[in-house]
């Protein structure tokens, strides 16, 4: 034993172990402070049980069913049809916004609005009509002689023949 203790590097170990001593003191005495805790956690039955109701509790939620495997694997199988439509409407949405945010664009598409849908002539009409009515504002009572004049205005027999027309093709889709 004092042969080992002559080497050198078994002195230099002995030193070096004791000017550590106070820090491994301090590790073990934390160290066993920690297995103490653990070990009483472990006892405390009433505990454990308290913490894991509570886990299971917030994991019910959570809980996969068969039927939340079949969606999920039908949600798989549809990711490339979804994918695609997905960067279609982002392309869309990209067009749209690049439209809106262009002043030439928009010019060009209300322009084309108002070519197709003559709102214009429409809202013309619209005011000629209310001064119209406010002027030859009318009292009396509408007579079966008036209703069967207006029945028989052209625009009135193309719109009931439409209400028709559309009324036998329901009914033929029915």
């Amino acid at each position: 034993m004092l042969q080992l203790i002559e080497n050198d590097e078994q002195q230099e170990a002995l030193r070096y172990f004791i000017e550590k001593l106070p820090q491994l003191k301090q590790t073990m005495e934390s160290l066993e402070e920690k297995v103490a805790f653990v070990q009483h956690v472990l006892n405390d039955k009433q505990s454990l049980e308290a913490m894991f109701t509570e886990w299971e509790e917030k994991a019910a939620p959570f809980r996969l069913t068969p039927e939340h495997l079949e969606a999920l694997a039908t949600l798989v199988q549809l990711l490339p049809t979804l994918v695609q439509w997905l960067q279609k409407a982002e392309q869309f949405i990209l067009f749209v916004t690049s439209v809106i945010n262009d002043r030439e664009s928009m010019a060009y598409a209300i322009q084309g609005a108002k070519d197709i849908v003559p709102i214009e002539k429409g809202l013309t009409i619209l005011k000629e009509t209310n001064e119209r009515f406010q002027r030859e504002r009318d009292s009396s009572a509408v007579s079966l002689l008036r209703m069967y004049r207006l029945l028989k205005h052209p625009l009135i027999q193309d719109g009931v023949k439409y209400i028709e027309t559309l009324l036998d093709v329901a009914s033929k889709h029915k």
